[in-house]
């Protein structure tokens, strides 16, 4: 029985561009000085999903011999080939800073602790009829993408544009989910925004959705009676693994022989077309170089 695969990549980065649309040359200026600046030079991210879900047909399970250190990893094997994505993969290729971090920030826990003890000032700037835990994800979109966006501060119109980024784009929430006043609070304070850990935090947001996405296939191919439609969903960034099966091996890409095994987003932003046997490509529109990969695949 043949069976058809919808997976929703939820936190794939593609929606952000967007945001990057209506920022004016002041305000991209203010933009690029942040810890997600760079993105904005960065071609768009491609969802990818059928790579994404046939690379984890071929994930090796868990298991404590191959991460002696304890860190929490993911194993794949193609072939002979085998790939490891972890914390330093995410780092390498992301830039994003990693360190110690609130491990309750971002949640209901510690909204209520912060609340107790100051007003949130930039909620209260950008969206006066709210509440500090009724503000949404479709709020904040709305907000950028509204003519008022205009009138805001440059700062606030920035930070209002980072925190969108950060949980459509990099979380993958969606648009009735809160906004945690946290990132507002953070938001108010562009240095320690940028300074945050966000390598460690995205890293363990994700990797939670990512070794659970194993169990929802397998789980699917265990049912004795299964339909002819699998379709799954991942939250977190997704975007820094699909770029690692991309540049790191080998036999999936075909013709790319300038662009270095461990390539980073941060270099994907100094390039602006590469050529190849003298035709120019852009690096967003990898997919069309892919070769036939069903003998690579259960």
């Amino acid at each position: 029985m043949n069976t058809k695969v919808f997976a929703n990549l939820k936190g794939s980065g593609g929606n952000i561009w967007e945001v990057f649309e209506v920022l004016d040359d002041a305000r991209r200026a203010i933009f690029r000085n942040t810890v997600f600046g760079y993105f904005i030079d960065v071609p768009r991210l491609q969802g990818d999903a059928l790579l994404f879900h046939k690379m984890f047909l071929h994930q090796i399970r868990p298991d404590p011999v191959l991460s002696p250190d304890g860190i929490k990893r993911l194993y794949f094997r193609v072939g002979n080939t085998k790939m490891v994505y972890g914390p330093e993969e995410f780092c390498l290729i992301t830039g994003f800073n990693f360190g110690e971090y609130p491990k309750n920030i971002g949640r209901k826990g510690s909204e209520k602790l912060i609340s107790s003890k100051k007003r949130c000032l930039l909620r209260e700037r950008l969206f006066p009829d709210h509440t500090n835990s009724s503000v949404k994800i479709g709020d904040l979109k709305s907000l950028i993408l509204n003519q008022t966006f205009l009138a805001l501060d440059d700062l606030d119109a920035v930070r209002v544009c980072l925190i969108y980024i950060l949980c459509e784009g990099f979380l993958g929430k969606e648009v009735n989910d809160r906004v945690p006043q946290d990132w507002f609070y953070l938001a108010e304070n562009l240095d320690l925004w940028n300074s945050f850990a966000w390598g460690s935090y995205l890293w363990d947001f994700t990797y939670v959705d990512l070794e659970d996405t194993w169990n929802k296939i397998h789980h699917y191919l265990s049912l004795p009676e299964r339909g002819q439609t699998l379709k799954y969903s991942v939250s977190g960034f997704t975007a820094p693994i699909r770029h690692r099966v991309r540049t790191n091996t080998s036999f999936v890409v075909h013709g790319l022989s300038e662009l270095e095994p461990g390539t980073s987003f941060k270099e994907l932003a100094a390039f602006d077309d590469i050529s190849n046997n003298g035709n120019s490509f852009r690096l967003g529109d990898l997919g069309v170089w892919f070769i036939d990969l069903k003998h690579l695949f259960i």
